[in-house]
Protein backbone atom coordinates (compact mmCIF):
# COMPACT_ATOMS: atom_id res chain seq x y z
CA UNK A 1 0.00 0.00 0.00
CA UNK A 2 1.38 3.64 -1.48
CA UNK A 3 2.01 5.59 2.31
CA UNK A 4 3.69 8.81 0.36
CA UNK A 5 3.66 10.19 -2.90
CA UNK A 6 4.97 12.96 -4.15
CA UNK A 7 4.43 14.76 -7.53
CA UNK A 8 5.86 17.62 -9.15
CA UNK A 9 7.50 18.91 -6.14
CA UNK A 10 9.80 22.44 -7.07
CA UNK A 11 11.97 24.37 -4.59
CA UNK A 12 13.44 27.62 -5.40
CA UNK A 13 14.68 29.77 -2.96
CA UNK A 14 15.09 33.61 -3.64
CA UNK A 15 13.75 32.81 -7.46
CA UNK A 16 16.96 30.03 -7.68
CA UNK A 17 15.99 26.79 -8.56
CA UNK A 18 16.46 23.87 -5.97
CA UNK A 19 14.16 21.05 -6.88
CA UNK A 20 12.96 19.97 -10.17
CA UNK A 21 9.78 18.11 -11.00
CA UNK A 22 10.52 15.69 -8.26
CA UNK A 23 8.25 12.70 -8.28
CA UNK A 24 8.49 9.23 -5.96
CA UNK A 25 6.30 7.16 -4.10
CA UNK A 26 7.10 4.87 -0.91
CA UNK A 27 5.15 1.87 0.20
CA UNK A 28 3.97 1.37 3.84
CA UNK A 29 6.77 -0.71 5.51
CA UNK A 30 9.24 0.36 2.60
CA UNK A 31 13.27 1.50 2.95
CA UNK A 32 13.61 4.43 0.05
CA UNK A 33 17.05 5.49 -0.60
CA UNK A 34 18.50 8.70 -2.17
CA UNK A 35 21.67 9.23 -3.16
CA UNK A 36 23.72 11.76 -5.14
CA UNK A 37 26.77 14.43 -4.18
CA UNK A 38 26.43 17.44 -1.98
CA UNK A 39 24.15 19.77 -3.13
CA UNK A 40 21.99 17.54 -5.54
CA UNK A 41 18.64 17.75 -3.35
CA UNK A 42 18.52 14.78 -0.94
CA UNK A 43 18.22 16.82 2.33
CA UNK A 44 16.11 19.48 0.76
CA UNK A 45 13.50 16.72 -0.64
CA UNK A 46 13.58 15.53 3.48
CA UNK A 47 13.34 19.10 4.85
CA UNK A 48 10.22 19.56 1.94
CA UNK A 49 8.21 16.53 3.01
CA UNK A 50 8.39 18.37 6.78
CA UNK A 51 7.61 21.90 5.61
CA UNK A 52 11.53 22.91 7.57
CA UNK A 53 12.51 24.90 4.20
CA UNK A 54 14.95 27.74 4.66
CA UNK A 55 13.20 31.41 4.76
CA UNK A 56 12.64 32.64 0.91
CA UNK A 57 11.31 29.55 -0.26
CA UNK A 58 9.28 28.70 -2.39
CA UNK A 59 7.34 25.29 -3.06
CA UNK A 60 4.98 23.92 -4.91
CA UNK A 61 3.41 20.33 -6.08
CA UNK A 62 1.97 17.56 -4.32
CA UNK A 63 3.15 15.71 -1.06
CA UNK A 64 0.31 12.91 -0.46
CA UNK A 65 0.25 11.47 2.84
CA UNK A 66 -2.42 9.61 4.31
CA UNK A 67 -4.67 11.14 1.36
CA UNK A 68 -3.61 15.03 2.97
CA UNK A 69 -1.43 17.23 0.46
CA UNK A 70 1.21 18.71 3.24
CA UNK A 71 1.61 21.37 1.24
CA UNK A 72 -2.22 23.12 1.65
CA UNK A 73 -1.12 22.49 5.29
CA UNK A 74 -0.50 25.42 8.00
CA UNK A 75 2.44 25.33 10.32
CA UNK A 76 -0.08 24.87 13.12
CA UNK A 77 -1.19 21.74 11.41
CA UNK A 78 2.21 20.46 10.00
CA UNK A 79 2.95 20.82 14.13
CA UNK A 80 0.59 17.89 14.38
CA UNK A 81 2.19 16.36 11.60
CA UNK A 82 5.65 16.08 12.79
CA UNK A 83 6.90 13.89 15.33
CA UNK A 84 3.72 12.04 14.97
CA UNK A 85 3.46 11.17 11.05
CA UNK A 86 7.15 12.23 9.96
CA UNK A 87 9.96 11.14 12.30
CA UNK A 88 13.42 12.57 11.05
CA UNK A 89 16.94 11.59 12.43
CA UNK A 90 19.56 14.17 11.38
CA UNK A 91 23.51 13.42 10.77
CA UNK A 92 25.40 15.02 13.73
CA UNK A 93 23.17 13.85 16.63
CA UNK A 94 25.92 16.18 19.53
CA UNK A 95 24.43 19.30 17.12
CA UNK A 96 20.51 17.84 17.02
CA UNK A 97 20.41 16.98 20.85
CA UNK A 98 20.33 19.79 23.22
CA UNK A 99 23.28 19.86 25.58
CA UNK A 100 21.84 21.35 28.31
CA UNK A 101 18.77 18.85 29.02
CA UNK A 102 18.84 15.03 30.05
CA UNK A 103 18.37 12.65 27.34
CA UNK A 104 15.00 11.27 28.93
CA UNK A 105 13.95 14.83 29.23
CA UNK A 106 14.73 15.24 25.43
CA UNK A 107 12.56 11.95 24.45
CA UNK A 108 9.72 13.06 26.82
CA UNK A 109 9.84 16.55 25.27
CA UNK A 110 8.52 15.05 21.93
CA UNK A 111 5.68 12.59 23.18
CA UNK A 112 4.56 16.33 25.31
CA UNK A 113 4.64 18.77 22.82
CA UNK A 114 3.38 16.46 19.76
CA UNK A 115 1.49 13.81 21.66
CA UNK A 116 -0.24 15.75 24.42
CA UNK A 117 1.14 12.87 27.14
CA UNK A 118 1.26 14.39 31.04
CA UNK A 119 4.83 14.66 31.88
CA UNK A 120 5.02 11.63 34.37
CA UNK A 121 3.12 9.28 31.28
CA UNK A 122 6.11 11.05 28.54
CA UNK A 123 8.82 9.77 31.35
CA UNK A 124 7.09 6.39 31.24
CA UNK A 125 6.76 5.74 27.30
CA UNK A 126 10.66 7.86 27.11
CA UNK A 127 12.32 4.99 29.06
CA UNK A 128 10.58 2.26 27.06
CA UNK A 129 11.46 4.07 23.49
CA UNK A 130 14.86 4.03 25.30
CA UNK A 131 15.01 0.69 25.80
CA UNK A 132 13.61 0.38 22.29
CA UNK A 133 16.74 1.34 21.23
CA UNK A 134 18.88 -0.88 23.08
CA UNK A 135 19.84 1.72 26.17
CA UNK A 136 17.64 0.52 28.80
CA UNK A 137 17.32 2.36 32.44
CA UNK A 138 19.26 -0.55 34.13
CA UNK A 139 22.53 0.46 31.74
CA UNK A 140 21.83 3.91 30.78
CA UNK A 141 20.12 6.29 32.94
CA UNK A 142 17.38 8.50 31.60
CA UNK A 143 19.26 11.58 33.60
CA UNK A 144 22.49 11.01 31.71
CA UNK A 145 23.70 14.33 29.32
CA UNK A 146 24.60 13.89 25.36
CA UNK A 147 28.02 14.47 26.64
CA UNK A 148 27.97 11.29 28.66
CA UNK A 149 27.27 8.62 25.97
CA UNK A 150 29.28 7.98 22.93
CA UNK A 151 28.68 8.92 19.15
CA UNK A 152 26.96 5.59 18.66
CA UNK A 153 24.71 6.28 22.19
CA UNK A 154 23.89 9.67 21.27
CA UNK A 155 22.22 8.33 17.39
CA UNK A 156 20.03 5.74 19.25
CA UNK A 157 18.67 8.62 21.54
CA UNK A 158 18.12 10.73 18.55
CA UNK A 159 16.18 7.56 16.85
CA UNK A 160 13.93 6.94 19.84
CA UNK A 161 13.09 10.56 19.84
CA UNK A 162 12.04 10.06 16.15
CA UNK A 163 10.42 6.80 17.18
CA UNK A 164 8.48 8.28 20.36
CA UNK A 165 5.01 8.81 18.43
CA UNK A 166 5.38 5.67 16.53
CA UNK A 167 5.51 7.65 13.00
CA UNK A 168 4.26 5.97 9.44
CA UNK A 169 7.84 7.21 8.05
CA UNK A 170 10.99 7.77 9.29
CA UNK A 171 13.76 10.13 7.69
CA UNK A 172 16.99 8.98 8.20
CA UNK A 173 19.76 11.65 6.99
CA UNK A 174 23.11 10.37 6.61
CA UNK A 175 22.25 9.17 10.09
CA UNK A 176 25.71 6.96 10.00
CA UNK A 177 28.35 8.96 8.17
CA UNK A 178 30.38 9.96 11.53
CA UNK A 179 30.22 6.85 13.29
CA UNK A 180 33.02 3.64 13.13
CA UNK A 181 32.27 0.82 11.13
CA UNK A 182 30.94 -1.41 14.07
CA UNK A 183 28.65 1.15 15.17
CA UNK A 184 27.30 2.14 12.07
CA UNK A 185 26.44 -1.93 11.21
CA UNK A 186 24.36 -1.54 14.74
CA UNK A 187 22.74 1.11 13.75
CA UNK A 188 21.32 -0.15 10.56
CA UNK A 189 20.45 -2.88 12.47
CA UNK A 190 18.69 -1.22 14.72
CA UNK A 191 16.64 0.64 11.83
CA UNK A 192 15.86 -2.30 9.50
CA UNK A 193 14.46 -4.21 12.51
CA UNK A 194 12.09 -0.66 14.04
CA UNK A 195 11.09 -0.90 9.92
CA UNK A 196 9.83 -4.55 9.82
CA UNK A 197 8.57 -4.59 13.50
CA UNK A 198 6.83 -1.10 13.38
CA UNK A 199 5.41 -1.66 9.92
CA UNK A 200 6.89 2.21 9.10
CA UNK A 201 8.38 3.56 6.10
CA UNK A 202 12.51 4.72 5.87
CA UNK A 203 13.61 7.51 3.88
CA UNK A 204 17.36 6.75 4.08
CA UNK A 205 19.38 9.63 3.02
CA UNK A 206 23.21 8.71 2.19
CA UNK A 207 26.16 9.10 -0.13
CA UNK A 208 27.35 5.39 0.51
CA UNK A 209 26.41 3.53 -1.89
CA UNK A 210 27.11 0.04 0.05
CA UNK A 211 25.01 1.40 2.88
CA UNK A 212 22.33 1.97 0.33
CA UNK A 213 22.79 -1.99 -1.06
CA UNK A 214 22.25 -2.86 2.59
CA UNK A 215 19.47 -0.98 3.72
CA UNK A 216 17.18 0.00 0.81
CA UNK A 217 14.33 -1.79 -1.37
CA UNK A 218 14.25 0.79 -3.64
CA UNK A 219 17.04 3.56 -4.77
CA UNK A 220 16.41 7.25 -6.50
CA UNK A 221 19.85 8.57 -7.84
CA UNK A 222 19.70 12.74 -7.62
CA UNK A 223 21.39 15.71 -9.60
CA UNK A 224 21.05 19.06 -9.18
CA UNK A 225 17.76 18.90 -7.84
CA UNK A 226 16.26 16.10 -10.07
CA UNK A 227 15.84 12.34 -9.85
CA UNK A 228 17.65 11.30 -13.23
CA UNK A 229 17.19 7.14 -12.04
CA UNK A 230 14.86 5.18 -9.78
CA UNK A 231 14.70 1.58 -9.49
CA UNK A 232 14.93 -1.15 -7.02
CA UNK A 233 18.36 -1.34 -5.60
CA UNK A 234 19.33 -4.65 -7.24
CA UNK A 235 17.86 -3.63 -10.53
CA UNK A 236 19.90 -0.58 -10.55
CA UNK A 237 23.15 -2.12 -9.51
CA UNK A 238 22.65 -4.43 -11.91
CA UNK A 239 22.14 -2.36 -14.63
CA UNK A 240 22.91 1.28 -14.50
CA UNK A 241 21.49 3.29 -17.45
CA UNK A 242 22.31 7.25 -16.40
CA UNK A 243 26.08 8.40 -16.72
CA UNK A 244 25.42 10.05 -13.46
CA UNK A 245 24.91 6.76 -11.64
CA UNK A 246 27.76 5.32 -13.27
CA UNK A 247 30.32 7.93 -11.78
CA UNK A 248 28.66 7.57 -8.83
CA UNK A 249 29.49 4.24 -8.44
CA UNK A 250 33.03 4.38 -9.56
CA UNK A 251 33.77 7.13 -8.03
CA UNK A 252 32.92 4.96 -4.19
CA UNK A 253 35.18 2.61 -5.19
CA UNK A 254 37.55 4.93 -6.44
CA UNK A 255 41.47 3.64 -6.10
CA UNK A 256 44.03 6.68 -6.37
CA UNK A 257 46.58 5.58 -8.92
CA UNK A 258 49.33 4.31 -7.56
CA UNK A 259 52.50 6.30 -8.02
CA UNK A 260 56.63 5.29 -7.56
CA UNK A 261 57.12 7.10 -4.14
CA UNK A 262 60.56 7.41 -2.67
CA UNK A 263 60.76 5.79 1.03
CA UNK A 264 63.06 7.18 3.08
CA UNK A 265 64.49 5.93 6.74
CA UNK A 266 62.08 6.23 9.49
CA UNK A 267 61.40 9.41 10.41
CA UNK A 268 58.16 9.19 13.23
CA UNK A 269 59.29 6.81 16.09
CA UNK A 270 56.48 6.00 18.57
CA UNK A 271 57.95 3.38 21.24
CA UNK A 272 55.78 2.04 24.48
CA UNK A 273 53.98 5.10 24.88
CA UNK A 274 51.61 5.11 27.75
CA UNK A 275 48.58 7.63 28.44
CA UNK A 276 45.71 7.37 30.97
CA UNK A 277 43.63 9.89 32.30
CA UNK A 278 42.35 10.38 36.00
CA UNK A 279 38.56 9.77 36.47
CA UNK A 280 36.75 11.76 38.94
CA UNK A 281 36.10 10.46 42.62
CA UNK A 282 33.02 10.43 44.00
CA UNK A 283 34.19 10.31 47.55
CA UNK A 284 37.17 12.49 48.46
CA UNK A 285 38.91 9.65 50.18
CA UNK A 286 38.75 7.12 47.24
CA UNK A 287 41.81 5.76 45.61
CA UNK A 288 42.40 7.45 42.33
CA UNK A 289 40.99 5.53 39.33
CA UNK A 290 42.57 6.03 35.50
CA UNK A 291 41.17 5.27 32.08
CA UNK A 292 44.21 3.81 30.36
CA UNK A 293 43.48 5.05 26.65
CA UNK A 294 47.20 4.01 24.86
CA UNK A 295 48.57 1.06 26.35
CA UNK A 296 52.22 0.37 25.71
CA UNK A 297 51.57 1.18 21.57
CA UNK A 298 55.40 1.11 19.45
CA UNK A 299 55.25 1.71 15.55
CA UNK A 300 56.92 3.77 12.99
CA UNK A 301 56.61 5.54 9.82
CA UNK A 302 58.98 6.18 7.00
CA UNK A 303 59.66 9.51 4.92
CA UNK A 304 57.12 8.90 1.91
CA UNK A 305 54.68 6.55 3.58
CA UNK A 306 51.13 6.39 4.20
CA UNK A 307 50.25 4.11 7.51
CA UNK A 308 46.24 3.59 8.30
CA UNK A 309 45.19 3.79 11.84
CA UNK A 310 41.53 1.94 12.28
CA UNK A 311 39.81 1.09 15.22
CA UNK A 312 35.99 1.17 16.72
CA UNK A 313 35.26 4.54 18.38
CA UNK A 314 37.37 5.01 22.07
CA UNK A 315 40.11 2.90 21.16
CA UNK A 316 42.30 5.58 21.47
CA UNK A 317 42.84 6.61 17.82
CA UNK A 318 42.16 10.18 18.46
CA UNK A 319 44.11 10.15 21.87
CA UNK A 320 47.28 8.85 20.02
CA UNK A 321 47.22 11.32 17.71
CA UNK A 322 47.01 14.33 20.27
CA UNK A 323 50.47 12.50 22.11
CA UNK A 324 52.09 12.52 18.45
CA UNK A 325 51.30 16.46 17.78
CA UNK A 326 52.47 17.23 21.31
CA UNK A 327 48.96 18.15 22.58
CA UNK A 328 48.46 15.55 25.13
CA UNK A 329 51.54 14.68 27.48
CA UNK A 330 52.47 10.86 28.14
CA UNK A 331 52.88 9.16 31.79
CA UNK A 332 55.29 6.19 29.90
CA UNK A 333 57.43 5.90 26.59
CA UNK A 334 58.82 8.01 23.88
CA UNK A 335 58.07 9.72 20.62
CA UNK A 336 60.62 11.36 18.49
CA UNK A 337 60.01 12.44 14.87
CA UNK A 338 63.47 13.30 12.58
CA UNK A 339 64.95 12.12 15.77
CA UNK A 340 63.67 14.50 18.37
CA UNK A 341 61.72 14.10 21.32
CA UNK A 342 58.27 15.48 21.17
CA UNK A 343 57.69 17.06 24.55
CA UNK A 344 53.96 18.28 25.19
CA UNK A 345 52.59 21.34 25.73
CA UNK A 346 54.33 25.48 24.89
CA UNK A 347 57.78 23.47 25.79
CA UNK A 348 58.09 21.98 21.90
CA UNK A 349 60.49 23.76 20.01
CA UNK A 350 58.57 25.43 16.52
CA UNK A 351 60.64 24.21 14.31
CA UNK A 352 60.01 20.70 15.53
CA UNK A 353 55.88 21.58 15.48
CA UNK A 354 56.43 22.78 12.13
CA UNK A 355 57.10 19.00 10.53
CA UNK A 356 53.97 18.11 11.58
CA UNK A 357 50.65 19.35 10.57
CA UNK A 358 46.86 18.15 11.16
CA UNK A 359 43.51 18.34 9.34
CA UNK A 360 40.35 17.29 10.84
CA UNK A 361 37.02 15.94 9.93
CA UNK A 362 34.79 19.11 9.93
CA UNK A 363 36.86 21.63 8.24
CA UNK A 364 34.06 24.43 8.73
CA UNK A 365 34.35 23.68 12.50
CA UNK A 366 38.29 23.85 12.59
CA UNK A 367 38.20 27.16 10.90
CA UNK A 368 37.43 30.47 12.79
CA UNK A 369 34.09 31.91 9.99
CA UNK A 370 35.28 35.52 10.89
CA UNK A 371 38.31 35.30 8.74
CA UNK A 372 39.05 35.20 5.33
CA UNK A 373 40.74 32.40 3.63
CA UNK A 374 44.69 34.36 3.31
CA UNK A 375 44.25 34.82 7.10
CA UNK A 376 42.95 31.10 7.87
CA UNK A 377 45.52 29.61 5.65
CA UNK A 378 48.38 31.75 7.15
CA UNK A 379 48.30 30.73 10.63
CA UNK A 380 50.61 28.35 10.76
CA UNK A 381 53.09 30.87 9.53
CA UNK A 382 54.63 31.80 12.91
CA UNK A 383 56.27 28.44 13.42
CA UNK A 384 58.86 29.47 10.50
CA UNK A 385 62.11 30.88 11.69
CA UNK A 386 61.89 33.68 9.32
CA UNK A 387 59.18 35.77 9.75
CA UNK A 388 57.52 36.73 6.13
CA UNK A 389 56.23 40.04 5.21
CA UNK A 390 52.50 40.59 4.19
CA UNK A 391 53.55 40.57 0.13
CA UNK A 392 55.20 37.24 0.87
CA UNK A 393 52.88 35.27 3.09
CA UNK A 394 50.27 36.30 0.25
CA UNK A 395 51.90 34.95 -2.18
CA UNK A 396 52.91 31.96 -0.52
CA UNK A 397 49.05 31.45 0.65
CA UNK A 398 48.01 31.80 -3.14
CA UNK A 399 50.87 29.22 -3.80
CA UNK A 400 49.29 26.79 -1.23
CA UNK A 401 45.63 26.84 -2.71
CA UNK A 402 46.68 27.09 -6.50
CA UNK A 403 48.39 23.59 -5.56
CA UNK A 404 45.40 22.14 -3.90
CA UNK A 405 42.59 23.22 -6.98
CA UNK A 406 41.49 26.21 -5.71
CA UNK A 407 41.76 29.91 -7.38
CA UNK A 408 43.90 32.82 -6.75
CA UNK A 409 40.62 35.31 -5.43
CA UNK A 410 39.69 32.59 -2.85
CA UNK A 411 42.13 34.18 -0.53
CA UNK A 412 39.83 36.96 -0.28
CA UNK A 413 36.57 35.03 0.33
CA UNK A 414 34.95 33.76 3.83
CA UNK A 415 34.91 30.12 4.56
CA UNK A 416 30.87 29.67 4.24
CA UNK A 417 31.46 30.68 0.91
CA UNK A 418 32.81 27.40 -0.26
CA UNK A 419 31.44 23.73 -0.66
CA UNK A 420 32.62 21.15 1.97
CA UNK A 421 35.41 19.50 -0.24
CA UNK A 422 36.81 23.04 -0.99
CA UNK A 423 36.70 23.41 2.59
CA UNK A 424 38.55 20.37 2.80
CA UNK A 425 41.11 21.55 0.14
CA UNK A 426 41.34 24.88 2.44
CA UNK A 427 42.51 22.62 5.52
CA UNK A 428 44.93 20.82 3.60
CA UNK A 429 46.37 24.19 2.02
CA UNK A 430 46.40 25.42 5.32
CA UNK A 431 48.29 22.14 6.41
CA UNK A 432 50.72 22.50 3.61
CA UNK A 433 51.40 25.92 3.63
CA UNK A 434 54.42 25.70 5.93
CA UNK A 435 56.05 22.33 4.21
CA UNK A 436 55.63 19.49 6.67
CA UNK A 437 57.67 16.42 6.67
CA UNK A 438 54.26 14.39 8.57
CA UNK A 439 50.54 15.27 7.90
CA UNK A 440 48.07 13.50 10.30
CA UNK A 441 44.84 13.37 8.45
CA UNK A 442 42.10 12.35 11.05
CA UNK A 443 38.79 11.31 9.28
CA UNK A 444 40.08 13.96 6.59
CA UNK A 445 37.33 11.87 4.64
CA UNK A 446 34.75 11.15 6.00
CA UNK A 447 31.85 13.34 6.06
CA UNK A 448 32.69 14.36 1.74
CA UNK A 449 30.53 12.77 -0.36
CA UNK A 450 31.89 9.88 -2.86
CA UNK A 451 33.11 12.18 -6.03
CA UNK A 452 34.67 14.96 -3.45
CA UNK A 453 36.18 12.06 -1.80
CA UNK A 454 37.94 10.50 -4.79
CA UNK A 455 38.86 14.35 -5.93
CA UNK A 456 40.81 14.94 -2.13
CA UNK A 457 42.03 11.02 -2.07
CA UNK A 458 43.88 12.16 -6.05
CA UNK A 459 45.02 15.64 -4.01
CA UNK A 460 46.77 13.99 -1.05
CA UNK A 461 48.31 11.19 -3.49
CA UNK A 462 49.38 13.97 -5.80
CA UNK A 463 51.07 16.26 -2.94
CA UNK A 464 52.49 12.80 -1.08
CA UNK A 465 54.76 12.34 -4.23
CA UNK A 466 55.49 15.50 -4.93
CA UNK A 467 56.76 16.61 -1.19
CA UNK A 468 57.74 13.26 -0.10
CA UNK A 469 55.00 13.21 2.71
CA UNK A 470 54.69 10.60 5.01
CA UNK A 471 50.98 10.53 6.27
CA UNK A 472 49.39 8.72 9.11
CA UNK A 473 45.73 8.35 8.09
CA UNK A 474 42.86 7.74 11.06
CA UNK A 475 40.12 6.87 9.30
CA UNK A 476 36.48 4.22 10.04
CA UNK A 477 36.50 4.41 5.94
CA UNK A 478 38.11 0.75 5.39
CA UNK A 479 37.48 1.14 1.65
CA UNK A 480 39.96 4.17 1.83
CA UNK A 481 42.33 3.07 4.06
CA UNK A 482 42.83 0.21 1.92
CA UNK A 483 42.84 2.34 -1.23
CA UNK A 484 45.71 5.09 0.25
CA UNK A 485 47.25 3.11 2.61
CA UNK A 486 50.92 1.16 2.81
CA UNK A 487 50.58 -0.38 6.05
CA UNK A 488 47.90 -0.33 8.44
CA UNK A 489 47.76 -0.76 12.42
CA UNK A 490 44.47 -2.11 13.96
CA UNK A 491 43.73 -0.18 17.62
CA UNK A 492 42.24 -1.95 20.32
CA UNK A 493 41.29 -0.96 24.07
CA UNK A 494 44.47 1.56 23.40
CA UNK A 495 46.59 -1.41 21.71
CA UNK A 496 47.80 -2.35 18.73
CA UNK A 497 46.43 -5.71 17.97
CA UNK A 498 47.67 -6.17 14.35
CA UNK A 499 49.82 -4.43 11.95
CA UNK A 500 51.42 -5.44 8.65
CA UNK A 501 51.24 -4.65 5.10
CA UNK A 502 47.52 -3.58 3.98
CA UNK A 503 46.71 -5.58 1.59
CA UNK A 504 48.05 -8.43 3.88
CA UNK A 505 45.23 -6.86 6.43
CA UNK A 506 42.62 -6.83 4.51
CA UNK A 507 43.03 -10.28 2.48
CA UNK A 508 44.05 -12.25 5.16
CA UNK A 509 43.45 -10.59 9.03
CA UNK A 510 44.50 -12.87 11.19
CA UNK A 511 42.96 -11.11 14.32
CA UNK A 512 39.45 -11.96 15.14
CA UNK A 513 38.52 -8.33 16.07
CA UNK A 514 40.21 -7.55 12.70
CA UNK A 515 37.95 -9.79 11.09
CA UNK A 516 34.74 -8.22 12.94
CA UNK A 517 35.92 -5.18 11.63
CA UNK A 518 36.12 -6.29 8.51
CA UNK A 519 32.79 -8.28 8.30
CA UNK A 520 30.44 -5.19 9.38
CA UNK A 521 32.15 -2.93 6.62
CA UNK A 522 28.80 -2.70 4.27
CA UNK A 523 29.45 -3.99 1.07
CA UNK A 524 28.03 -4.18 -2.32
CA UNK A 525 26.80 -8.12 -2.80
CA UNK A 526 29.58 -9.34 -5.95
CA UNK A 527 26.67 -10.52 -7.68
CA UNK A 528 24.96 -7.47 -8.06
CA UNK A 529 28.11 -5.32 -10.06
CA UNK A 530 28.67 -6.38 -13.48
CA UNK A 531 32.48 -7.84 -14.22
CA UNK A 532 33.29 -4.84 -16.53
CA UNK A 533 31.87 -2.13 -14.42
CA UNK A 534 33.74 -3.63 -11.15
CA UNK A 535 37.36 -4.26 -12.91
CA UNK A 536 39.66 -1.72 -11.08
CA UNK A 537 37.46 -1.35 -7.82
CA UNK A 538 36.87 -2.71 -4.62
CA UNK A 539 33.13 -4.05 -3.83
CA UNK A 540 33.86 -4.10 -0.22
Amino acid sequence: MTLLTVSGLNISINEEVILKDVEFTVDQGEVFGFVGESGSGKSMTALALMNLLPRGSDRTGQIILDGKNLIDLSEREMCSIRGRDIGMIFQEPMTALNPVMTIGNQVAETLIIHGGYSRSEAMTIAREKLARVEMPTNRFSPDLYPHEISGGQRQRVCIALAIALRPKILIADEPTTALDVSTQAQILDLLKLLVKEEQMSLLFITHDLAVIAKMADKVAVMQTGRIVEMETTRELFQDMKHDYSKKLFAASNYIPETKTKTRGVSFLEVREVYRAYKLPNKRILDKQNYNVAIRGVSFSISKGESLGLVGESGCGKSTLSRTILGLDPLQKGQITVDGVEVISGRKMPHSLRKKMQVVFQDPFGSFNPRHKVGRLVAEPFHLLEKSLSVSEQRERVITALLEVGLRETDVDKYIHEFSGGQRQRIAIARAMVIKPDLVILDEAVSALDVSIRAQILDLLNELQVQHNLSYLFISHDLTVVRAVTDRVLVMQGGKIIEEGRTDRIFDRPQHDYTKRLLQASPRIPAEWVKEETNQGYHTG
